[in-house]
């Protein structure tokens, strides 16, 4: 099987390391081909290691109107079996691309479309019918596209975002020497979002809380794992509130599960999300979760069970979330336990779209719908 991906960046983010993971395990078997639209970013280089075939389009604002044509003459040197499109103009770009061709297309949207422009909502919903089916890797995304955009139920499958348990688990032996090589103590609290430092993340708000929580508990550090634009805003931030011991922005790192261990609660601030990846690898490593209310974030962190979730934004809530969750260990402990539990209903989705895409070829792949 040929299958060619088409995805606007591979910068890292949530629906980049989803590709990774999709590309690493398609190669097994199948002919594959990545191609984005943007500048390679990091984890083209990763896909590269991999071994994986990675093109760009080396797409700019100046010249998007060639990009349609520039993938078209990709489908047709490569002739694909299978185009897989992701991200908005990945997506919407492919689907015009692919007008007229006789091509299964696919379309994962890793982004949460409801929060988008009206114009970039009217054009999903004027091309969405060129799709041989779309994905959904959230509930949320799911409904939205069903209920909002008005995608027909049989051209709509439902399969989450999956974090692999063999490579996100809890290690204790690695919580200790990574304590040890940054100098932290045992009993610390220390808190880590792992994210992009972009707006859509709300790292600003997470740096306000971490601020009011210092002011009674001095030993408290967070960590963030990550590159973006809002990182000048940041760095001023924490030199204007003195935080420069206590908070730690450590950039793009490639052993996540290492820094999971680490710490002990995980914090997501998000102003939109679907099903982030970060949260989901959080909970295999079995960490007390502290999330804002969107996207699928509260189906996976019941408040006070396993972590709180609060409404974006509102600083003084997740003031106090972080000050609850750093004044009891045995309180962490004991949702770190129950995000463990949670972490079972996680499914690994790769073997899943290869047995997807082949039903497609074939034409036996049906979704089930209720009526």
């Amino acid at each position: 099987m040929k299958i060619l991906y088409v995805i606007t960046s591979t910068e890292t983010g949530g629906a980049e390391k989803a590709l990774l993971n999709l590309v690493r395990f398609m190669m097994g078997e199948n002919a594959v081909r990545v191609v984005s639209l943007k500048p390679l970013g990091a984890v083209a280089a990763e896909l590269k290691q991999a071994g994986a075939e990675v093109k760009t389009l080396d797409m700019h604002w100046y010249n998007q109107s060639r990009i349609i044509q520039r993938i078209a003459a990709e489908i047709t040197a490569f002739q694909p079996d299978i185009v897989h499109a992701m991200l908005f103009r990945g997506i919407e770009y492919t689907r015009v691309a692919s007008a007229g061709k006789k091509l299964k297309l696919v379309t994962t949207p890793h982004f949460d479309l409801s929060k988008k422009s009206f114009v970039f909502r009217w054009t999903d919903r004027l091309l969405k019918d060129l799709d041989t089916l779309t994905v959904a890797e959230s509930f949320s995304t799911a409904r939205y596209l069903v209920e909002k955009q008005k995608y027909a139920k049989d051209k709509v499958y439902l399969l989450p975002n999956g974090a692999d348990a063999r490579v996100f688990f809890p290690d204790k032996s690695l919580r200790e020497r990574m304590r040890r090589e940054h100098g932290y103590q045992a009993d610390q609290p220390v808190f880590i979002c792992v994210g992009r430092l972009a707006p859509v993340k709300d790292p600003l708000t997470l740096l306000q809380a971490f601020r009011n929580l210092r002011r009674t508990n001095l030993s408290a550090r967070l960590i963030y794992l990550g590159e973006g634009p809002e990182r000048a805003k940041m760095m001023t931030y924490i030199q204007e509130n003195q935080l420069e011991p206590a908070v730690q922005l450590e950039g793009e790192q490639t052993d996540v599960n290492a820094w999971l261990n680490m710490a002990d609660v995980f914090v997501l601030p998000s102003v939109e999300e679907s099903l982030p990846l970060a949260l989901l690898e959080a909970l295999r490593v079995g960490l007390p979760c502290i999330v804002s209310r969107v996207g699928d974030m509260p189906l996976w962190v019941e408040h006070g069970k396993n972590g709180f979730v609060f409404t974006p934004g509102d600083i003084t809530l997740l003031s106090c979330f972080l000050a609850e969750a750093a004044q009891s260990a045995s309180r962490r402990i004991e949702m770190g336990e129950n995000s463990r539990a949670i972490s079972e209903r996680i499914t690994a989705t790769s073997p899943q779209y290869q047995h997807l895409y082949q039903q497609l070829i074939t034409g036996s792949f049906h979704v089930k719908t209720s009526h």
